[in-house]
């Protein structure tokens, strides 16, 4: 007999899921740049663009990232398990993909859009190596320990107050000049803005310290990477039918919690809920999505419609640095100039709009191709093979017939 990998379905519908999420917290900083997505607040919006705001904050931004991370962690365990099923070991082909992964994320980060999140992944895979091995229960003590430290800190943010402090004169002339820039400039004017200038320090020490700091909101996700892990190791996804009561119980319980705590920041504004939200309310709401979103696929996996998360899950990669490249034609000068003038509400729409469009031509590009281009370079460099393919997967000894060896 042989043994199969079958590739989840789910799965692939819920990377396409999170993809929606993604570009719709990514919006802000598409339109307004990695520093002025953080000063909103400074910014004179209508209504409508305040009450799109609150609504992102509360439902899709820092949970939907951390979907995708939870599906990375997900996706490692299955990776390793396929390897090992040929009787290859894991390292090697997972090293490859992380290290090509960082590459295509330096490349994205640099070349296009400044929000990259590839370049962490890559680099946190490496780190995942080390956690391939474990067992289940040792997993789910570190996913524990995560979440326990993000409360924690989250908690005590609540009573360190953080004083308000005005834009200083470098911040504001940094703003304005990104918008100038961004929605005028050329592609080498905008290159050179995004990548050698900050409103704090001049390149390279800028560079390294914006590279820290990213980084360091990234490691949020480390505890979604490992939950990730345990759940692809305890078959959490497989035969889901017999899973449903699992799946409704945890939306029941991580969906109110994360939405809840994430929540508090509109109804409390007393106390300073942000921190609080990005350390814990997040993760836990993106949890509660996870499980919504299984409980429901059971529900509507037959539904032709679902092809759309299917496809677009299958072809993630692709259609997240096709994202930015949209985005940046939308916003920048070298396209049609759209910076910072939409405002939040439009942006929004324009994201949906966006996600849609993928959402109709991923399974027509699937009919022709069983791999997007990114993804197919992707598996060529981890397999080092030209076919994409890994060796011809070995027959397993039925172990109840010995070998009879012959004299």
């Amino acid at each position: 007999m042989y043994i199969t990998n079958r590739r989840l379905k789910m799965i692939d519908a819920m990377r396409g899921f999170s993809l929606l999420g993604i570009i719709l917290a990514n919006m802000l900083i598409f339109q307004y740049g990695s520093w002025g997505a953080i000063d909103l607040k400074e910014s004179g919006f209508s209504t409508a663009d305040q009450i799109v705001n609150e609504l992102l904050e509360v439902l899709v931004v820092g949970s939907f990232m951390p979907i995708f991370a939870f599906l990375f962690g997900f996706g490692i365990i299955k990776m390793k398990d396929s390897l090992e099923s040929r009787q290859l070991s894991p390292y090697p082909y997972l090293s490859r993909r992380f290290l090509l992964l960082m590459l295509i994320g330096m490349l994205h980060g640099f070349f296009i859009w400044e929000g990259d999140i590839l370049t962490y992944y890559g680099l946190y895979g490496f780190v995942l190596l080390l956690y391939i091995r474990c067992r289940p229960r040792t997993l789910l003590i570190w996913t524990i320990a995560g979440f326990s430290l993000m409360l924690l800190f989250g908690v005590l943010s609540l009573w360190i107050s953080t004083p308000e402090t005005a834009l200083t004169e470098m911040e504001r002339s940094y703003h304005l000049e990104t918008l100038h820039v961004y929605s005028m400039g050329s592609y080498a004017d905008i290159l050179v803005q995004r990548n050698m200038t900050t409103p704090f320090l001049d390149f390279p020490l800028a560079f390294i310290l914006i590279f820290v700091l990213v980084g360091m909101t990234s490691l949020l996700y480390i505890p979604l990477f490992w939950l990730g892990m345990y759940m692809a190791q305890k078959d959490i996804f497989n035969d889901p039918q017999s899973k449903s009561r699992l799946y409704r119980n945890g939306m029941l319980i991580f969906l109110p919690v994360g939405l809840i705590s994430k929540s508090m920041m509109v109804i409390m504004p007393v106390l300073d809920w942000e921190t609080f939200s990005l350390l814990f309310g997040g993760p836990i709401l993106s949890i509660g999505y996870i499980f919504a979103f299984a409980w429901l696929y059971l529900k509507w996996q037959s539904a032709k419609w679902m092809n759309g998360f299917i496809a677009i899950g299958k072809l993630s990669l692709t259609n997240y640095l096709l994202q930015s490249i949209i985005c940046m034609t939308i916003y920048y000068g070298y396209g049609l100039g759209l910076f910072g003038q939409l405002g939040i509400a439009w942006g929004a729409l324009v994201a949906v709009l966006i996600y849609a469009l993928q959402f109709v031509l991923s399974p027509l590009y699937l009919r022709k191709y069983n791999y997007g281009p990114v993804e197919k370079l992707l598996r060529m460099w981890t397999n080092w093979s030209r076919s994409g393919k890994l060796p011809a997967q070995p027959p397993v000894r039925d172990q109840a017939q010995p070998a009879v060896r012959h004299l």
